[in-house]
């Protein structure tokens, strides 16, 4: 017998939903770091971003630093609102 809580991932996962995504919104000035806390991040995980807002749009992608247990992007210093959806992938680390 299968555990509910596999079976429930096994179909998720069959139907194409993945919980290695989210949204983050840089911080503002002065900050030129966010950090994203996620445990299925690794040092070898590979992060996708995409642009959700016009602040976004014109900053263009940050750096991704990945690293286990988060990601870290560096950034412009800004005081307007920068908003991203991520993926992240995760290989063997």
């Amino acid at each position: 017998m299968i555990d509910p809580e596999i079976r429930r991932e096994l179909q998720e996962l069959k139907d194409g939903r993945l919980d290695v995504t989210g949204t983050v919104a840089l911080r503002t000035s002065p900050n030129t770091t966010t950090t994203v806390n996620r445990a299925v991040c690794s040092s070898s995980s590979v992060v996708l971003l995409m642009p959700l807002d016009a602040g976004a749009r014109t900053e263009g992608i940050p750096q991704v630093t990945p690293a286990k247990g988060a990601f870290t992007l560096t950034h412009a210093s800004s005081a307007g609102t920068r908003t991203y959806r991520y993926v992240i992938f995760t290989g063997r680390s």
